[in-house]
């Protein structure tokens, strides 16, 4: 970071990461100017990223494959959609919903619910 990621911003999105383990041995990305889903890198198979974020996603959702693929189906052909079929790309049965407690704690009582 600092003063020489700063002056390659906005041309890119210049970030690293470096991964230390237990036992001591580090990995580190170097340099990278343009990160996956940056319009100027080129070498990111976005179409399988945005494939595996989805089915990622859609798992914490759905408890049965058959919703989960119903729901990813028009996700991942998303480009060729009409209108009226992006119109209800997000509706599914809500009560077939899994249930996940919320990632930061319950809700303070009386609070309301979204």
């Amino acid at each position: 970071g600092g003063p020489d990621f700063d002056a390659k911003y906005p041309d890119g999105i210049p970030t690293s990461i470096e991964i230390t383990l237990k036992g001591g041995k580090t990995y580190s990305s170097g340099l990278v100017m343009y990160p996956p889903g940056h319009a100027r890198n080129t070498s990111a198979d976005l179409k399988d990223l945005l494939l595996t974020k989805n089915k990622m996603l859609g798992n914490i959702v759905f408890t049965e494959p058959a919703s989960l693929e119903k729901f990813l189906k028009p996700l991942n052909a998303i480009k060729s959609l009409k209108p009226e079929e992006m119109q209800n790309i997000y509706s599914f049965d809500w009560d077939k919903k899994r249930y996940n407690p919320c990632i930061d704690g319950e809700r303070p009582k009386g609070s309301a619910k979204l």
